[in-house]
């Protein structure tokens, strides 16, 4: 009897040849890519009750990033290549410290948007996900104009996908394998300290 298939990686001589073809309905990604968004000299007034005090040092942190298409797409030359924009909004955190301060005397929060555009195959029936996994916010100064001033740094990942119906090859319904048991942890046996210890008899003076 052949051994049963299972997942995981091909042996050295390859995969077996497959036993049937079949219709499943999943997410194709049509497009996939990353870029580096890099953001200088975002201005933000400071609250009219912020005042530092000179040389304060800020300390800037992002708390939520979203990405959405805006239409419309536009059409280019290349069959399904579209140029598609992208709405970026950024929410970050701003606390001033004055000198030698442990608490800070400004705390607020600022929000800014941009878009930027990018080139994808985006067919009719696609969709488009645009996510931010990773994002930074700094160097940060403040100017005399009473504003604080930053550098964002922002990983963009977009692709386009849509759910089709595809023939792949196979090899079967996939049949679940026994689990694999945990050994139990067996107390100490024979138990150290099972008897009381055993009487020294006293060594002789005379």
């Amino acid at each position: 009897m052949a051994d049963p298939i299972i997942p995981g990686p091909c042996p050295p001589g390859g995969c077996p040849p497959p036993t049937e073809i079949v219709c499943i309905e999943t997410t194709k990604v049509y497009d996939f890519c990353f870029q580096v968004e890099r953001r200088d000299n975002v201005c933000f007034a400071l609250p009219e009750s912020c005042n530092p005090d000179p040389g304060a040092t800020v300390v800037c942190t992002v708390t939520n990033v979203t990405c959405t298409e805006v239409p419309p797409r536009v059409p280019l030359t290349t069959p399904g290549f579209f140029n598609v924009t992208l709405l970026i909004t950024v929410s970050a955190n701003i606390k001033i410290y004055n000198p030698s301060a442990t608490t800070p005397t400004c705390d607020f929060d600022v929000t800014f948007s941009f878009t930027k555009t990018v080139t994808l195959c985006a067919p009719d029936g696609t969709d488009v996900d645009c996510t931010v996994p990773a994002y930074s916010c700094g160097p940060c100064i403040l100017t005399p104009a009473d504003q604080v001033c930053c550098t964002f740094l922002l990983c963009v990942l977009v692709e386009t996908e849509a759910i089709v119906k595809l023939l792949v090859p196979a090899y079967g319904f996939c049949v679940p394998a026994e689990c694999v048991q945990v050994s139990p942890e067996f107390p100490e046996c024979p138990p150290t300290g099972l008897f009381p210890p055993q009487c020294i008899p006293p060594t002789s003076t005379s």
